[in-house]
């Protein structure tokens, strides 16, 4: 951040004038009249140096990663970034008090599909919390299923998700985020002999989650759906860590996924209203980033609430001529999105009503699909143009959106030549049927390559697993008709 060097003291008198030391600790109540929120935390400069402190110890935490932002740094839920140029260090000028707009900051975490956090791992998740502290949060929701392991359950058809374990072996596409394994499974459960030992290893696996974000200061919450004061009571005895069970959400959830569990890339449309308590709800975390990034600072105001625009994120860490790109390349998969939900909701959802759809039906090509097409075309251009001109470490943040976009733009197209090999199918031209269906492999194969190279979390695994299931391979079984 920077190449200035300070001496940070603890708990030592702040009338001695020391003007290049750091204070750091919460302050004594009694000369700070008040002194109410817990959650309350500042940066004040004075004779005695930087006081960085706040209303408890997680508080005072975040006192530092303010003074950090302050700097340049931003925090994001996958990462840390530096600022381009280390900005000039002083300990002067600062008189920053921070109030929480939002009592309640939560982040929900499992899930109920493979694209989702219900295969993370805890290594995975403790990174997580740790980028939830940085970035204030104070909770976390563990949301469970009646049906699920996590939640005490060895029926047979007991499991994660609904449905069977993904079938990752042979021939597919964008294998290499499965790093040689057979099965797309939790990796804390993938190894049991049994159902018994399953849920032995999930029960396991949701007490080191309980303690790992304990242990960083994050309020822990069970929420098991639609479940009565009996089994809140037996999940509250499995789970004695959790600070408290209930059946319902505590707070408005704010879900930042596609409606209907679309996997095409998207910018959610979330409006957060200040002293309004939120859950966030993230399947895929990465497609977000920079949204999360902006709710977790417009939960804190100061006198200026500076902050918390999409162009403090992006220019301190990628330069100069990228917000621009970058907020068009936004709007272009804005604009997708919502003629996709207005046309067919159910494009880009894996399941019954799946892509192999536009194979079985002869009907003329949807008018929207070529519209489509340009959308997501223009959303990879500013994409790629925004990644050009930014410099360093942040452009790993710009290329997930820009292959994102590249994956949908492929995956329409693999659609439309799905369509065409319906059409050539019912006018029993086997010739053009067969082109168009090799048209519609090349094209589901590049698609989900393409995610995969930008894929950084189990979620993404798990739609990439989907797709396979659902279009990829039922693609290569029509080609044998």
């Amino acid at each position: 951040m920077t190449d200035a060097d300070a001496d940070v003291d603890v708990d030592v008198d702040v009338d001695v004038e020391a003007p290049h030391r750091i204070l750091l600790g919460h302050p004594d109540p009694n000369k700070n009249p008040g002194f109410q929120s817990r959650d309350l935390h500042y940066l004040k400069s004075s004779p005695g140096g930087l006081i960085v402190g706040g209303a408890s110890p997680l508080a005072t935490l975040w006192a530092v990663y303010e003074f950090g932002h302050r700097h340049g740094i931003r925090y994001l839920p996958t990462a840390d970034f530096p600022p381009l140029e280390s900005p000039e260090f002083s300990l002067d000028g600062f008189d920053i008090t921070l109030r929480p707009l939002a009592e309640r900051r939560t982040w929900r975490l499992l899930g109920t599909s493979p694209a989702s956090q219900a295969a993370w791992s805890l290594t995975e998740y403790e990174a997580l919390f740790t980028q939830l502290v940085k970035m204030k949060f104070n909770r976390v929701e563990l949301v469970m299923q009646p049906y699920q392991v996590f939640a005490g359950t060895v029926a047979t058809d007991s499991g994660i998700w609904k449905g069977d374990s993904l079938d990752v072996s042979g021939d597919i596409a964008g294998r290499a985020v499965f790093t040689g394994k057979k099965t797309f499974d939790h990796p804390a459960l993938a190894a049991a002999a049994s159902r018994e030992e399953r849920g032995e290893l999930a029960l396991a696996f949701i007490k080191d989650l309980i303690t790992a974000a304990k242990k960083r200061g994050l309020t822990v919450v069970i929420e098991l759906a639609g479940a009565d004061e009996k089994q809140l009571t037996a999940l509250g005895d499995i789970y004695p860590g959790a600070d408290f069970v209930t059946s319902e959400p505590e707070s408005p959830i704010l879900t930042f996924a596609p409606s209907g569990g679309s996997l095409m890339p998207h910018h959610a449309e979330n409006e957060v209203k200040a002293k309004e308590s939120y859950a966030v709800d993230t399947p895929l975390v990465a497609d977000h980033n920079h949204q999360l990034w902006q709710l977790a600072r417009k939960a804190f105001a100061d006198k200026d609430a500076a902050g918390d625009r999409l162009a403090d994120l992006i220019l301190p860490i990628c330069g100069d001529g990228v917000v621009e790109p970058f907020n068009n390349g936004i709007a272009a998969l804005t604009e997708a999105a919502a003629l996709i939900a207005k046309e067919d909701p159910t494009f880009g959802v894996p399941g019954e009503a799946g892509f192999m759809r536009f194979y079985e039906s002869a009907d003329p090509l949807p008018a929207w699909i070529a519209k489509a097409k340009e959308l997501y075309g223009k959303a990879v251009g500013e994409f790629y143009r925004a990644n050009t001109r930014a410099r360093d470490g942040a452009r790993p943040l710009l290329l997930r959106h820009a292959k994102r976009a590249t994956f949908a733009l492929h995956y329409v197209s693999a659609a439309e030549a799905a369509r065409h090999a319906g059409i050539a199918k019912a006018a029993g031209d086997d010739d053009a049927r067969i082109e168009q269906i090799e048209l519609a492999v090349e094209a589901m194969h590049n698609a989900l390559a393409i995610y995969a190279e930008v894929a950084t979390e189990p979620g993404d695994a798990g739609a990439i697993a989907l797709m396979n299931e659902d279009g990829y391979r039922p693609l290569l079984l029509a080609l044998e008709e």
